[in-house]
């Protein structure tokens, strides 16, 4: 008997995880269009940090995109099936720039409370090829993997 209802607890655990699964497939899409949204947002305000030397809300910018690039390692849609490779390179190479943008702002917040002494001129070019490359990244990616071409 109390095996009986371990095995329909189990079997309503497996049935209702299945559930899951198919509900998590479908909204697949919508979950990769809310990601690039904020990934999106976060580049306009990494930008704005970066111009106006104020680096301190590029930490939590960067850290955004970092788990976006990651969520993306996980969840490379099906026009990329056939390059999954290529998708996880511009994935991991998203979240490169984005760990190196994180390191090089935090060095640059530290100099500009006068704690460190750096070549802050060489770190602000570096932050600013770090960002380009961001953008690059997102740029090959869509170019590569876009379904449909976007027309205004």
């Amino acid at each position: 008997m109390k095996r009986a209802r371990i095995a329909a607890a189990a079997f309503s655990l497996f049935v209702v995880g299945l559930g899951g699964a198919a509900s998590l497939a479908g909204a697949k899409e919508q979950t990769l269009k809310e990601l690039m949204g904020e990934n999106f947002a976060g580049l306009q305000q990494i930008l704005i940090s970066l111009i106006t030397s104020n680096y301190s809300g590029v930490p939590a910018q960067v850290k955004l995109i970092h788990e976006h690039a990651t969520a993306l390692t996980q969840m490379v849609p099906a026009n990329a099936q056939a390059d999954r490779d290529r998708f996880l390179s511009y994935a991991y190479e998203l979240r490169t720039h984005a760990d190196d943008l994180d390191a090089i702002s935090r060095a640059l917040m530290e100099h500009d409370k006068g704690k460190e002494l750096l070549a802050s001129d060489s770190l602000r070019e570096a932050a600013a090829a770090h960002y380009g490359g961001m953008v690059t990244m997102c740029v090959a990616c869509h170019n590569r993997f876009r379904p449909t071409t976007v027309r205004r």
